[in-house]
Parts: structure tokens; sequence; C-alpha cells
């Protein structure tokens, strides 16, 4: 059964991207023939653009004969075909001796007709289970290079605690988690942070010895990581040394996906509108002290607005929670 699950979820994948290419492909092809001498229209794409350490490195290529005649192909075999660049642009080594698959190439394609695969960049780059940024082109003849970027970070294991800590000018601030009352966004947090995305960012807005605002991308509050997911709701109240991640006119009724508020004090009109989803355990006053920098903007006490000198958060790490003291 478990294989037959897996097979579903492959034909899944290839019928998805398939749909999506089809879409893409009415408006493209002419421009797409027009780069090369070929009708011969391939897509490329990741399964997701994060992918963990230790899990397959899967792309889709899919191809589809654009021309009004049959397309034989020509010698393209698709692994051979695909180059990686870590994040210095230096060219990912090969296997050695990678198991032969000209078998398992397109041979003819009829006039409309596609072909797609799934291909595990492990096998063909051992060396991509490292973590960074990569870099995936491929070249086939008579085809325009194609070329798409991926990502591997440090898997997220939910059987562990994990603790995040916030480098500042100011101090380190500690957060511990609530995995098992916000699972959703325990993840995004730490995957967030495994990727590099909060270092460098603000803290946005304050309030006054009361709460700070960061993880916006754009220094403001429209930011985000090109996402919003869903609250879970779970009945935590936001107190002085409460985490939460929080929604703003541009994001409706899902949460910012980016966004967090570090509260000092309780926010009790707050409360069951925002998930919890951690709490300071160190580091409350360093909050605090961010929360007294003056701002620019803002015509209360209670009034959110911009530190006039940008406190930035130099790193955020996520190591594993220290074992409870006997």
């Amino acid at each position: 059964m478990m294989m037959g699950s897996a097979l579903s979820r492959r034909a899944g994948l290839l019928l998805a991207a398939a749909l999506v290419f089809a879409a893409a492909s009415t408006a493209a092809p002419a421009q797409e023939a027009s780069k090369g001498s070929s009708d011969l229209y391939v897509h490329l794409e990741t399964r997701q653009p994060l992918i963990y350490t230790g899990d397959p490195h899967e792309v889709t290529i899919l191809f589809k004969n654009n021309g009004k005649e049959t397309w034989t192909n020509p010698g393209i075999e698709i692994e051979a075909g695909f180059q990686v660049f870590d994040a210095d642009g230096k060219k990912v080594e090969r296997a050695k001796n990678p198991t032969s698959l000209k078998d398992a190439q397109p041979k003819v394609l009829e006039p409309n007709a596609y072909f797609g695969k799934i291909v595990d960049l492990n096998a063909l780059f051992p060396k991509m289970t490292a973590l960074g940024n990569y870099k995936i082109t491929w070249n086939g003849a008579g085809v325009s290079e194609k070329s798409i970027t991926s990502r591997v970070i440090k898997k997220y294991d939910t059987a562990r605690d994990y603790q995040a800590v916030i480098d500042t000018e100011f101090g380190p601030i500690v957060l511990d988690f609530y995995k098992d009352l916000a699972p959703l966004h325990v993840k995004n947090f730490i995957d967030l942070a495994n990727q590099g995305y909060f270092d460098g960012k603000i803290f946005h807005r304050t309030i006054k010895g009361e709460a700070a605002f960061g993880g916006s991308s754009t220094g403001d509050e429209r930011g985000g990581p090109g996402y919003t997911i869903p609250s879970e709701p779970n009945g935590l109240k936001i107190l002085a040394g409460s985490v939460a991640q929080v929604r703003n006119n541009f994001t409706g009724p899902e949460e910012s996906g980016g966004i967090f508020m570090m509260a000092v004090a309780p926010q009790p009109e707050m409360d069951n509108r925002y998930t919890v989803f951690a709490r300071i355990s160190s580091g409350l006053e360093t909050v605090k002290a961010i929360t007294n920098l003056p701002t620019a903007g803002g015509g209360g006490a209670r009034v959110a607005a911009r530190p006039i000198k940008d406190v930035v958060m130099k790193k955020v790490e996520i190591r594993e929670k220290p074992a409870a003291k006997k």
C-alpha cells in the first residue's frame, strides 16, 4: 500500500505540474521557440523552495512539442543536462559513476504531446545535501538554458525541543517554543530562521514599554516571506514575555508568515486575535529596552511607531534546548 501511495503522489505531482505547464505554455511558445531552433518547450521547477538535509532534492522537468511535426529526440539525455552551482558560483561535482538512464528518455513526441520526469538531484550531485543555496541549470540540444534555485536547510525534527537566540546590540533574546500548541507557527519560524530570513531585519515598530515588532522583509508592516499562514487558536493569552505571529491590513484574516510581536507587558485587547507560539525565556529586559527607544511618528503612548535608530536582529540562531537541570 505504501508503494502505491508513493506512486500516486508522484503521478499527482506530474499531473499538477503538467497543468501549470500547459497553462504557461499557451502564452509562451512563440517566445520560447524564438530562443532556439527547436519546437521543444521545456519547463523546470523544484517541488519546494526549501529542502531539508537528508531529504530527496527533487525537481520536475516537463517537455512539450510545440511544433506541427513529430519531434524526435536528437540525443538529449535529461540527467546529463543538469548542472548545479553553489552560492559562490562553483560547479558542484557530479557522482563518479551515475546510473545510466538512456532508456528512460523521451524518444518521440507528437504535436502538443507532453513528457514529464521527476529527478532526485542528490543521486547525481551527492554534495547537494550540504546546507546552502544552489543554482540548478538544464541544457539540451536546441533548447535555451533553464535555471532555477533551491536551498537546503537544517531539518526540523518535531521530536526535538528547540530554542531561538536573537542576537541584538542590546543583548541576546532567547525564545522557547510552544510546539504542541502552535506546531505550524513554530515550524514556520524555525524554518525561516534556519534559512537566514530574519538575519539583518529590524524591529520596525515598538509600543513604548509594551511590545516590539520585527520580521518584516520591507522594514514596515507590509513585508513578509511571500506567503501567509492560518492562525492556530490555542487559548494562550498575550502576557509579558509572549511571542505572537501578527497580521495586518495587507494579510487579511491570515497571519503575515514573518512578522512577530514580543510583548513585555500584557496585551489583553490582542488576546485570541493572534497566535502565541513562543515565550521569552531570557532577555525580557533587552526587549523592554528596545521598546523604550525614542520613535519617529505615532501620536499616543500606545501607538506603534518606528524607533529612530534601527535595532537590527544580527542573527537568529536555532539550537536544541538544553536539558532541564535535575
